[in-house]
């Protein structure tokens, strides 16, 4: 019996596993056991692994499945191993020869620790290294672990693994979330700040359909808290808060034959989650309109209070006379604008299940802002980061689209809808289109026309 099992899954990627297989054949560590797990590969990955059959001689178990996907091939693979620990390793990527040995000492040293990952470097498709991504350290540097890192690299018992069943093999994209989810949730995990793990990064990598998934990501949540927090989510008082005001004239312009506001009522309602749909506005004809939509409309904000003011005021005062008037306190407040037509009711879900799982003060919704930046210099205009870097090669960057906020009460106290701890859901750049002016109206309607999402 070996104490590390490392799991190296291929599909296809037959171009890369030499180097792939080579980095665990040059691990200073010894005592491990590699598991190949080729899952329905139609190009030379099955003769590579007959090439490294004598290399790893008594080391090396395979196993062929027939195109059942990442997170079957990956169960598969472990259910063969037979080692206390459980590495992976994608085809396309590569060890540093050190990682057996740190990780493994790690958690031999750190009884209480259940899983250990590392920094890495990235590298282009001919292994080039582009640059060293170093995590903040797990509940040191990082309190909320709403972000998973690299599922390859991470080296976690196997007696965990098994109390959570292992990975959910009906998952196509995001199984990776969905096991740090729940590993997170019952174990502990700590961060080395060595780079130990090379991770490619080229056109054909699993994680290129941006849609789907978003999708599995809320998937994954819902499922997560249908399983774990059900009760707790019954037990929630949300409230959602619709503002807006009759001055700028956009709620009941119609858009693509229903008033603009109405989208955003349709899509709270359909959440299902919501004791309270309230609309805030001072415009009366707003307020009948918005109740014949579904939406509660209990009060017309006073005149202190028309016009652009500020958003904190508005709650405060929705919140207020919700107490007084109706003795109603809620436990969650969802702040969803009308000018975002896009947000669907699977999104505020998904709000709510983030703030559930991480148990976060806010979340808010954003999306990935891949464009260069620039900064006003000496010489004119300097680039915020020093490197001009591919789309695929750098880090995200999230812009705060204004669809949907949700928070706890308490966080209002401090004049802000942003808390301590800070959660998000992601949605696509066209999810995020906006009408508060002209052209975001225009390009809102030839969407709708198109029926583009």
């Amino acid at each position: 019996m070996a104490k590390i099992a490392v799991i190296v899954t291929a599909h296809n990627y037959g171009k890369f596993l030499r180097k792939c297989l080579n980095s665990v054949l040059n691990q200073t560590a010894k005592d491990y056991e590699i598991v190949i797990v080729d899952d329905a590969s139609t190009d030379e990955t099955p003769q590579i692994i007959e090439e490294f059959k004598e290399k790893f001689g008594s080391k090396l178990k395979t196993v062929r499945t027939n195109g059942v996907g990442l997170a079957a091939a990956s169960n598969a693979g472990i259910e063969l191993s037979d080692s206390d620990y459980i590495i992976r390793l994608d085809a396309d990527d590569w060890f540093d020869e050190n990682i057996l040995l740190v990780e493994s000492h790690y958690l031999d040293t750190h009884q209480n620790i259940e899983m250990v990952y590392s920094d890495y470097y990235t590298a282009d498709a001919a292994g080039n290294i582009i640059e060293h991504h170093r995590y903040m350290r797990a509940n040191d540097e990082l309190k909320l672990l709403d972000r998973s890192p690299l599922a390859s690299g991470a080296m976690y018992k196997k007696a965990c693994w098994a109390e959570l069943s292992g990975y959910n093999s009906e998952l196509h994209h995001q199984e990776d979330f969905d096991y740090w989810i729940r590993f997170v949730n019952r174990f502990n995990v700590a961060c080395i700040n060595l780079p130990l793990y090379y991770y490619r990064r080229h056109g054909i990598t699993m994680s290129s359909n941006i849609k789907a998934k978003l999708a599995a990501r809320r998937k994954v949540k819902a499922d997560f808290v249908e399983n774990k927090l059900k009760d707790i989510l019954a037990c929630q008082k949300i409230v959602a808060i619709i503002p807006t005001r009759g001055s700028d004239g956009l709620a009941l312009k119609d858009l693509n034959g229903k008033p603009a506001i109405s989208y955003t009522i349709d899509a709270a309602k359909k959440a299902g989650i919501f004791e309270k749909i309230i609309v805030s506005t001072d415009n009366k004809e707003i307020a009948e309109r918005c109740k014949i939509l579904g939406a509660e409309v209990p009060f017309i904000r006073p005149a202190e209070l028309a016009g652009k003011i500020a958003i904190e005021k508005v709650l405060t005062h929705a919140l207020d006379y919700l107490k007084r008037v109706e003795n109603y306190e809620p436990d969650i407040i969802i702040l969803l604008y009308a000018t975002t037509p896009f947000k669907t009711s699977e999104h505020i879900k998904e709000a709510a299940h983030t703030m559930l799982i991480f148990n976060t003060d806010t979340v808010l919704s954003v999306y990935e802002h891949n464009k260069f930046l620039w900064k006003p210099g000496e010489n004119g205009l300097l680039p915020l980061f020093e490197k001009r870097l591919l789309k695929h090669e750098r880090e995200s960057l999230y812009t705060e689209n204004g669809a949907i906020y949700a928070f706890k009460p308490a966080v209002l106290d401090y004049g802000s809808l942003i808390g301590k701890t800070v959660s998000h859901i992601l949605m696509t750049e066209e999810e995020s289109i906006r009408i508060d002016n002209d052209f975001g109206f225009w390009l809102a309607e030839q969407v709708l026309k198109n029926n583009n999402l």
